[in-house]
């Protein structure tokens, strides 16, 4: 059994407003053993929609659409989908006193232009919308069933897992089991290439990789005839991955860089402080993202100008003009004023020129000086970052939670 998502609204296709139904579905269906072949977006035009549902349904047994089902005269979905269905909509009298009563509820009357919403496709089974006023359904077009959701996530989200999930699961015949062996440290193309033959095509576990903001993912989706056969073929990969990977790996399953690093400290009952300039508190703010940061993080410094490296961090002024600000020295001094000022047991500093301006031959924009320290030893570390300023201080702050997690968080 296989799927197709169809994401509805010009606004969509425009780039006003980002789809991320379309992630979501498919790894709902994923889950419950369905992959998915194709995602569509299509704007609000009525014969293009009936086209890509009818093209859609013969690729796929199931074709998830989404959005396009209010009452606005741009929202055309039941009216493509009745046309890719080849019949008529008609009105249905319950859904439209259940829509009526609900205004009613809110001590408002209904628009007329809300009526649209009771009209559904002939022999189409309504599905409830227990968030908003516009139900879904679903119809056979040709071959395939054809499932109608609401745009909005959180009613499309509900309506699914009430409604939609359980319908589609008790068809599947194999079981899916689906994971990912998250890494940092290295290039896509290096760690493919450690990985070429577990990548081969029709293998299963399929194994693939995404890449998103110097975060590499490796995906790994075994099928078998049971879930826990599906899941010892998974966690088998896993483990080879995570052997042929080593270090660079960090966590599993969608787990975040700065997650990975809480976990690890608190799990020592160790503690962070930062110092931070380039990255004017990126830095501590994506550690304290993380839900129970607040057991391992005590403080964060933001030391922007080289007065407030002396001033606050205790950094000599001498070694600030011998080195320059942006320098493993300066980096150096930055982490272990603010370990111990803040008495944790560990500490992380980034000083930086994340541009656009203000690079020099010797110092060029993208140079980034970096530290990780203890009460035993600290360690610096230069980058040469590409990318504009957003970039710089994203990568910056990886690189800083990286080193710390290697340096220091990986010791048995």
């Amino acid at each position: 059994m296989k799927a197709a998502i169809i994401s509805v609204g010009s606004e969509l296709v425009c780039g006003h407003t980002v789809d991320s139904n379309a992630s979501w579905l498919s790894r709902e269906l994923t889950d419950i053993g369905i992959p998915t072949v194709r995602h569509s977006c299509v704007g609000d035009d009525e014969r293009g929609l009936a086209d890509t549902v009818a093209q859609s349904a013969a690729l796929a047994e199931v074709v998830l659409v989404t959005g396009g089902i209010g009452p606005t005269p741009d929202d055309i979905t039941r009216q493509a989908v009745a046309r890719a269905a080849g019949v008529e909509l008609t009105v249905n009298e319950s859904v439209l006193r259940r829509i009526e009563e609900r205004f009613s509820s809110w001590g408002r009357r209904m628009s007329a232009n809300n009526r649209i919403q009771a009209f559904f496709p002939q022999g189409a089974e309504v599905i409830e919308n227990a968030r908003g006023t516009a139900a879904g359904f679903a119809v056979k077009a040709g071959t395939s069933e054809v499932i109608v959701l609401p745009g909005v996530p959180a009613e499309m989200k509900s309506m699914w897992v009430e409604h939609v999930r359980g319908r589609l699961a008790c068809r599947v015949s194999s079981a899916i089991a689906s994971g990912s062996v998250d890494c940092f440290g290295r290039g896509e193309s290096d760690i493919t290439a450690e990985l070429h033959d577990l990548m081969a095509p029709g293998r299963n576990p399929a194994v693939g990789d995404t890449a998103e903001d110097a975060i590499i993912r490796i995906r790994i989706c075994a099928a078998a005839d049971t879930i826990q056969e599906a899941s010892a073929l998974l966690e088998r990969d896993r483990v080879e991955i995570t052997r042929r990977l080593g270090e660079i790996v960090f966590g599993n399953d969608g787990e975040s860089l700065q997650g990975a690093v809480v976990k690890a400290l608190v799990g020592r009952k160790k503690t962070l402080s930062t110092a931070e300039s380039c990255t004017g508190g990126l830095l501590s703010g994506a550690v304290t993202e993380v839900p129970g940061a607040s057991a391992c993080f005590l403080e964060g410094i933001t030391a922007y100008h080289n007065d407030a490296k002396v001033r606050l961090l205790g950094v000599s002024r001498a070694l600030i003009e011998k080195h320059g600000a942006v320098s493993e020295e300066v980096a150096g001094a930055m982490a272990e004023g603010a370990r111990r000022l803040s008495g944790a047991d560990y500490a992380l500093s980034t000083t930086g020129i994340a541009g656009p301006s203000g690079g020099t031959p010797d110092k060029p924009v993208g140079l980034v000086s970096i530290a990780a320290t203890s009460s035993e030893r600290t360690i610096c570390r230069t980058l040469h970052l590409r990318g504009d300023r957003a970039t710089v201080r994203d990568r910056t702050v990886k690189h800083a939670l990286n080193l710390l997690r290697i340096a220091f968080l990986s010791e048995r």
